[in-house]
């Protein structure tokens, strides 16, 4: 999976290498805001049966952007990025769990924008591949101490691999150093879960506000 990741982004440098030689319009920048996220499938019916009250969790989201242009209205738009998926939810006791997820994560998404160089609105979509570096859970014992443990997904019989299709819209302001803030949502397409059982599934979903930034 590691030669997955490293594949995907020496090919998106190389490719904007190129574009960049022949246009001068390739770009480089940073991302940063916070998502809103959760997990998605029988598995939450499962824990709502047990009411179990599940609610989105807010976390950071960071990383770097490399635009490749087309023409004047269309551009490819690597992405390397950090995002924290999970969910937080209050059990039958009351105790309160944040549950994060720690991805390293790629998007490759197809641009497509229209204004001026004060102005211009955009959209993009496109597949994301992600990658589970670790996950942290959050919680009060018995004895109303705040615990924070650690785990490998494996400890938690969960896939570290996670593919999502991923759609924007957003607003940027070529003449303020690039800046474009941006609304993004994605939708699982792959199941976590490794339990074995059927039936059984978990997606990550997630709704991104972002500032970007670029040079």
């Amino acid at each position: 999976m590691k030669k997955l990741f490293s594949t995907l982004l020496l090919s998106a440098l190389l490719i904007g290498s190129s574009f960049a030689a022949e246009k001068d319009d390739f770009q480089f920048g940073i991302r940063m805001g916070a998502q809103f996220s959760k997990l998605k499938g029988s598995s939450e019916v499962i824990s709502n049966s047990d009411k179990i009250d599940l609610k989105s969790l807010a976390g950071p989201t960071f990383g770097f952007i490399f635009e490749i242009p087309i023409n004047e209205y269309l551009e490819i738009r690597p992405e390397l990025n950090f995002g924290s998926q999970g969910r937080k939810f209050v059990d039958v006791r009351d105790t309160k769990y944040n549950y994060w997820m720690g991805y390293v994560q790629v998007p490759l998404l197809v641009r497509g924008q229209y204004g001026n160089e004060t102005v211009r609105g955009f959209v993009q979509v496109g597949p994301q591949f992600g990658y589970g570096a670790f996950i942290l859970d959050r919680f009060k014992d018995a004895n109303d101490n705040k615990v924070k443990e650690s785990y490998s997904f494996k400890e938690q019989k969960l896939k570290p691999f996670d593919a999502v299709i991923t759609v924007g819209a957003g607003v940027e302001f070529p003449d303020a150093k690039g800046i474009e803030v941006e609304v993004r949502y994605y939708a699982g397409l792959t199941d976590i879960n490794d339990y074995g059982i059927d039936g059984i599934d978990t997606k990550n979903t997630a709704l991104y506000l972002t500032l970007n930034i670029k040079f």
